[in-house]
Parts: C-alpha cells; structure tokens; sequence
C-alpha cells in the first residue's frame, strides 16, 4: 500500500468532491465511507444541530493512502473538548487512534482487543506520531482495530457518546 500526504489538512467535503472516483465497483463503498464518516459520526457525537454542524464541516482528511486502486483518506474529528479521532479504512478494517486529555473510562464490549499493540505500518497513511500504545497501556491516546464495515465503527462512538460524553 502506497502512502500520499496532502500538502495540507483538508475539510472532508472538499477532499471528497476533489478526489470522487471515476465509477468503479469500488467507487460505490469509496462513496457510503465518505458519507459515513461526514454525516453519521458527527450525527453520534453532537448534543444539537449546531454541534453537528460544527462537526461535521470540521472533520479533515489529514493524509492519504491507496487501497484497490483507490486514493483514501485518513480522516480526523476534533471535539471542543480536544479530543481528536482519526481513522482510515481500507475495505478490510478501521483503524482508529483516539488523543484525550483526560483517560476515555468505557465498557467497549469487546468490539477490539484493548491490549493489541497496532504497529505504524498497519496503519496507512497515519503520521507515525498520531499511531500510540493499546487502549490497556494508555486510556489517554490508544490506537486500535475494528472490523470492516460500519457497524463496529458505529458502536464505538455510540458507546464513546454515551459513556464517555454522557449523551
């Protein structure tokens, strides 16, 4: 897999309509992740419409990477409070490093293994300083594995939201 870096961050939206594949069978899931991550997630993470709003026209494509011939991006969400998510999916996993500053206390319901050490390479296009330790070793910045599709995502920041955020 080949890594791109972008100059510099670029909001969601604009990266997406810059970058939309020609049609392939690949170009349809290439849309539903976009799609995704800019309307769902923002969707589970805000407590009104103008937090949403405030989410999803901040989440940024930070970096690139290369999947079934397909330029993707490494995307990354910021809350008020700074905690930062960022993400990439290849159509065969996620991988997700969450930064806070305070220790993230949630029952995650075995959706990853909390002591899996992700190594840097696994994770495409990631700067190397955003990939940290297991979930166990740090509660503050860990890096972990989900599996493909959106559902598993889905229930991370649910019960993120919920446990965590108290929404």
């Amino acid at each position: 897999m080949t890594t791109l870096v972008p100059a510099v961050p670029q909001k969601l939206q604009e990266w997406a309509q810059i970058h939309e594949p020609v049609f392939t069978p690949a170009a349809v899931p290439y849309g539903r992740q976009i799609s995704f991550v800019r309307d769902i997630i923002p969707e589970i993470l805000s407590s009104s419409p103008a937090e949403y709003e405030r989410l999803w026209e901040g989440t940024m494509v930070i970096s690139e990477h290369m999947s079934t011939s397909l330029r993707l991006p490494v995307f990354q969400i910021e809350l008020v409070d700074g905690t930062q998510f960022t993400m990439r999916y290849n159509f065969h996993d996620w991988k997700v490093s969450v930064s806070s500053l305070h220790p993230v206390e949630a029952d995650f319901m075995g959706l990853f293994d909390p002591s899996k050490e992700i190594h840097p390479v696994y994770c495409e296009g990631f700067p190397e300083e955003l990939v940290f330790d297991s979930y166990t070793k740090n509660k503050c910045q860990f890096t972990f594995e989900l599996r493909s599709g959106f559902h598993h995502l889905f229930t991370f920041f649910w019960i993120f939201a919920h446990q965590v955020l108290g929404k």
